[in-house]
């Protein structure tokens, strides 16, 4: 089920409700169970995969607990979780051969044997493994018993795409002790019903005019003002489509009490590279920062030289996390390139004793910069081949013509949705200070529960109904 079809909807009320009427002592296997459930919707074969990466992980993390030296179990283990990501990523893995199985046996009548091809969400529960083992092995956390890391792994609003989450953040919230209370539940379909229009109100609109301007035979005829619209109509639309997952991950967690990790922070406002990666796709950014850059450049005591040719190669890696291909390694290399940059440039403004704050032109400047760059490496990122790439980053650049090759409307909606990705953070400001105002006043606050909230509930709700286009998955979904 995705999470903005109306299925999904109606049975995730029906279980919220039920979650809460349980005593709490049955409340962790029901919602076990439930994960279990939303899992096999999409795949009932595939929930083997989390299920035996799950009991690996289980016992070899006691056999690390076991070695005071972070030995061959060490190694082992984090081997073990890693296979998964590789093996089932793998074109030639277990990936398509058990979505041939799951075919011929016709468990899933309908689908494609592309859309069952990858175990969905493998590459996310395979990191929150992996660092589960390397806390352990760290002494971060104590191994865990076989129902919490259940829990963890699989608990579903984080599943499929994320918020990536670690052990020690999660683990103590999944005793489900907490009390019923109607703000928390409120919080939590506010998340929501934000996410399912920035879903279908604001992502899915852009959707068919990148599919036809990156599809291989139109897009060599392609202008430059065609090409830089379609790279800025990607971004928005990759933002919007992965934050509207997020923001719905959050809200189901929410409404059930668990508080999961933000997940962006308004990134086309970043003032710099690393800004920009402190404001998208946070929870990858930590991992990839606490397990793998941090470590490497500890080792080789954060020499100049080693810090910026890991930042390349580990944003590289990030690419191809993404998935084997050109596009995507190319869309890695290019931000390791711009932290590197960013990083040297920070280096001679330090050594030559510059300015000790930038003048408000300069930072403007370095934040447009920033976005341009950004933009561009969306490219890559969403062509179908690396020469594909090419030929329309070459023509962002040196190519430049007005004329425009699709329907003038395309370019209006990308304007428009560009605007309310600006104007995000002043609309999510004036919620907050409307909730702050009316909290010390109880009319206002019963106001604002009984009759702001439900009617704004409804508009988003009719939006979302308005604009609904089942046919467009969540794009993170392939990842």
């Amino acid at each position: 089920m995705q999470f903005n079809s109306y299925s999904y909807l109606g049975v995730l009320l029906l279980t919220v409700g039920g979650f809460w009427a349980l005593p709490a002592r049955f409340r962790r296997w029901y919602v076990l169970a439930v994960s279990i459930g939303f899992y096999a919707t999409w795949s009932p074969l595939f929930v083997l995969v989390p299920v035996l990466l799950c009991s690996g992980v289980f016992v070899l993390a006691r056999k690390i607990a076991s070695d005071p030296n972070q030995g061959l179990w060490y190694w082992i283990a984090i081997a073990y979780a890693f296979a998964f990501l590789v093996v089932f990523r793998s074109e030639r893995g277990l990936g398509p051969a058990l979505a041939a199985l799951e075919g011929s046996l016709r468990m899933t009548p309908g689908r494609t044997m592309l859309q069952a091809a990858v175990p969905l969400g493998i590459s996310f529960y395979s990191l929150e493994a992996i660092s589960y083992l390397i806390d352990v092995g760290q002494r971060r956390v104590k191994p865990a018993g076989l129902t919490d890391l259940y829990l963890f792994i699989m608990f579903w609003p984080h599943l499929i795409a994320g918020p990536i989450v670690r052990f020690r953040e999660l683990a103590p919230q999944l005793k489900f002790t907490k009390n019923f209370e109607l703000p928390m539940l409120l919080a939590g379909l506010d998340r929501l019903i934000w996410g399912l229009v920035q879903k279908n109100v604001l992502a899915n609109p852009l959707s068919r005019f990148v599919a036809e301007g990156f599809s291989g035979p139109i897009s060599g005829a392609n202008t430059w003002l065609d090409n830089w619209f379609l790279a800025v109509a990607f971004g928005l639309q990759i933002y919007f489509d992965f934050a509207a997952y997020s923001n719905m991950a959050i809200g189901a967690a929410k409404m059930i009490g668990i508080t999961l990790p933000e997940n962006f922070r308004f990134p086309y406002l970043a003032k710099n590279p690393p800004d920009f990666w402190q404001r998208w796709h946070i929870t990858l950014s930590r991992w990839i920062r606490d397990y793998l850059f941090f470590p490497i450049n500890a080792r080789f005591q954060g020499a100049p030289l080693t810090l910026y040719l890991s930042l390349v190669g580990i944003m590289a890696v990030v690419g191809l996390w993404h998935g084997v291909g050109g596009g995507f390694l190319l869309w890695g290399t290019l931000h390791g390139c711009y932290l590197a940059a960013y990083r040297i440039w920070e280096r001679i403004h330090q050594k030559h004793a510059l300015a000790a704050k930038p003048s408000r032109h300069s930072g403007a400047l370095l934040q447009l910069i920033t976005l341009v760059a950004v933009t561009v490496a969306w490219v890559p990122f969403r062509a179908e081949t690396t020469h594909q790439a090419i030929e329309m980053l070459r023509s962002m650049i040196f190519s430049f013509s007005p004329r425009i090759s699709f329907s003038l409307n395309s370019y209006l909606v990308t304007l428009l949705i560009a605007a309310v990705c600006v104007l995000e953070p002043v609309l999510r400001d004036a919620i907050d200070k409307l909730d702050a105002l009316a909290q010390p006043h109880v009319r206002l606050a019963i106001a604002n529960t009984y009759l702001l909230r439900p009617a704004l509930y409804a508009l988003g709700l009719f939006l979302f109904v308005i604009f609904d286009e089942r046919s467009v998955q969540f794009i993170y979904f392939q990842f």
